[in-house]
């Protein structure tokens, strides 16, 4: 049973579980389409989904979201409309990125989604940006970027963090950590306890999580 400090309306939870089905929904049929040949590739984020959905439900509209190639939660929560969503998905020139490529290396300014860099790390610098500019501007809005437990051993992670913890700026580094680093385990990857220890060399609130309990990430969120 997953607790929580807070009592969730019978809506709220109906809201928190078609939340979580419709991504799972669609990565099964696509992962079917995969197995066919009907696709090339494909980024699965089954069992995972509960880190992109809860931070979408828990953030703001003016808040933006950088997520990686296996959040599609954060996609389909923030409400991006399926037909140019599946162009995308298919390579159609009809896909946010014209049929350019077929991936999750878009984004939508309309739902306030940056798209995603290969190099992962890379995206957490674009999140300062993003949050410098927030700052400047005196906007109530804050950046929620994405990346792996591999992302962690990258410059850029360290340069982004240190940044934002200097400036004080209104971002949220989310490591969605699944025991590897392409084929790499963590164990080979760092020697701290967890990765939310290294929030403390830089000054920063670290949170360490149970990354499918929704909830837990929703008030996680909110703490942040």
């Amino acid at each position: 049973m997953i607790k929580t400090s807070k009592k969730i309306s019978k809506a709220k939870a109906i809201e928190i579980y078609t939340s979580l089905l419709l991504p799972r929904q669609i990565e099964e049929r696509m992962l079917n389409l995969l197995r066919q040949n009907k696709i090339s590739k494909w980024f699965s984020g089954i069992g995972q989904e509960a880190v992109a959905v809860g931070v979408a439900l828990s953030s703001k509209k003016e808040d933006f979201i950088l997520p990686m190639h296996r959040d599609l939660g954060v996609f389909t929560t923030r409400k991006v409309p399926f037909y140019p969503l599946f162009c995308q998905l298919f390579g159609k020139a009809d896909g946010f990125s014209g049929g350019r490529e077929r991936s999750f290396h878009f984004g939508t300014l309309e739902h306030n989604i940056v798209g995603m860099i290969s190099h992962l790390a890379a995206m957490m610098p674009v999140a300062d940006g993003l949050a410098l500019a927030s700052k400047v501007r005196n906007e109530d809005s804050v950046a929620f970027s994405f990346c792996g437990d591999g992302a962690t051993s990258e410059g850029d992670f360290h340069e982004a963090l240190n940044l934002a913890a200097v400036w004080k700026l209104p971002v949220v580094f989310v490591i969605e950590n699944n025991g590897y680093g392409l084929s790499t385990p963590t164990n080979e990857q760092f020697a701290c306890e967890k990765l939310s220890d290294r929030a403390k060399g830089y000054g920063m609130k670290g949170f360490h999580i149970d990354g499918n309990n929704i909830l837990e990430v929703m008030e996680t969120v909110e703490k942040a």
